[in-house]
């Protein structure tokens, strides 16, 4: 039993022991890292997580995806085990998301993004028909952010991360971005773990500080998408306010799924991840 798994329930430890499939994909000069369950031929489903996150954060929901799928979790550029860019912008994130559906020769696929990766999810769906869905959970990506809310990105884009003494020093301080709910140990281990590099000086975050700088900039969301769509929305504690889900139902239209998982913040994949599954399931079996 590794220790990732110690204290875990038995449907994570099951989940751990599914087997993964890892790669990359070059795209722009840079390395785009993902990890990919289910048979190959299956239908596909890409996932996409948020900012500063990894492909890692979706360890134990794509297994219980991927039955009858062929689930895919990537790490954009400056994030996870993927290379480091000069600058980076959602159209870019957009063209590594296209480059891994493209190395899969997927059909019609769907792809699931949390919270900024609904807005890479968004630049995608809004210059293609060829999805078979696109399903955003938490994430305000219908509304740009607010000028104050880009001048703070802008300041964490130009900061250092903190470097920690050591490896467990550094896991035990791993504490997603946006979150107020106390995250499952064996989760937060496991997640923590792979979220953390060694540097000259100790231990560090994987993800480049300057991703923020995209978040800065002004974010255009104007264009319908000709997929069926979906919204899940935290129960509590949302990154989306009332006015910014007024503006995700303008965009998405009547016909797109609605809905809220009760149970859980900001942090669907942690705070509530087998509901979240069930969920996801049932949506993946409606679009089918």
């Amino acid at each position: 039993m590794g220790m990732g798994t110690i204290g875990a329930p038995e449907w994570f430890r099951l989940a751990m022991e599914t087997p993964v499939d890892v790669g990359q994909v070059r795209v722009d000069g840079v390395d785009i890292s993902f990890r990919a369950w289910g048979q190959a031929s299956a239908p596909t489903v890409l996932l996409i997580h948020g900012v500063a996150a990894n492909a890692n954060w979706w360890d134990h929901i794509g297994p219980l995806l991927c039955e009858s799928r062929r689930v895919i979790a990537l790490s954009l550029s400056g994030h996870g085990d993927s290379g480091h860019r000069r600058s980076y912008s959602y159209e870019t994130w957009a063209d590594e998301v296209r480059a891994v559906l493209h190395e899969f020769a997927a059909p019609r696929p769907v792809i699931i993004a949390h919270s900024m990766g609904g807005r890479v999810a968004y630049q995608v769906a809004a210059h293609t028909d060829s999805l078979g869905g696109v399903a955003f959970l938490d994430s305000g990506f219908a509304k740009p952010p607010s000028s104050g809310s880009r001048s703070g990105f802008a300041e964490i884009a130009a900061t250092n991360n903190r470097i920690y003494r050591d490896q467990d020093s550094a896991v035990a301080a791993f504490q997603p971005i946006g979150t107020f709910d106390r995250i499952a140990p064996y989760l937060a281990r496991h997640v923590g773990l792979r979220s953390v590099r060694r540097v000259e000086r100790g231990w560090t975050w994987k993800f480049d500080p300057s991703i923020f700088s995209a978040l800065a900039r002004p974010h255009d969301a104007s264009k319908p998408i000709s997929c069926p769509a979906a919204l899940i929305r935290a129960g509590r504690n949302s990154v989306l306010s009332d006015e910014a889900f007024r503006a995700t139902q303008e965009l998405l239209g009547p016909d797109a799924v609605y809905e809220v998982l009760a149970s859980s913040g900001h942090h669907v994949m942690f705070d509530a991840p087998r509901e979240l599954a069930a969920q996801l399931q049932a949506l993946l079996h409606k679009w089918s």
